[in-house]
C-alpha cells in the first residue's frame, strides 16, 4: 500500500472491522438472528460514524451497503477492512 493516509482523506467512511466484529459478537450472544444482526450493526456504524465525524456525509445507499456486508461475513466471508466511499 506505502500509504497512511487516513480513509476519511481517502474518501473512505473511517469504519473499524473490529467494531463491526465486536457488534456480530454481541449479536451472537444475544442469538439474534443474521437479518437482526445486520441491521443493528448498520444501525450502530451509522449512529458512531454521526456522533464522530459528523462533518463526513451519510449517503443513503450507506445502510444497505453495510447490511451487504455484514451479510457476507456472517456467511463466512472474511473481511481484513471496510472500504465505503462517501463521495458519489
Amino acid at each position: 500500500m506505502g500509504t497512511n493516509k487516513k480513509a476519511t482523506e481517502l474518501g473512505f467512511y473511517p469504519i473499524s472491522i473490529t467494531y463491526v466484529k465486536e457488534l456480530i459478537a454481541n449479536c451472537e450472544k444475544w442469538e439474534y438472528d443474521n437479518k437482526t444482526t445486520c441491521k443493528y450493526v448498520a444501525e450502530n456504524v451509522i449512529e458512531k460514524l454521526e456522533r464522530e465525524h459528523d462533518e463526513i456525509p451519510i449517503l443513503p445507499s450507506l445502510e444497505s451497503d453495510l447490511i451487504s456486508i455484514v451479510h457476507n461475513m456472517l456467511n463466512g466471508r472474511g473481511r481484513l477492512r471496510i472500504k465505503i466511499p462517501f463521495t458519489t
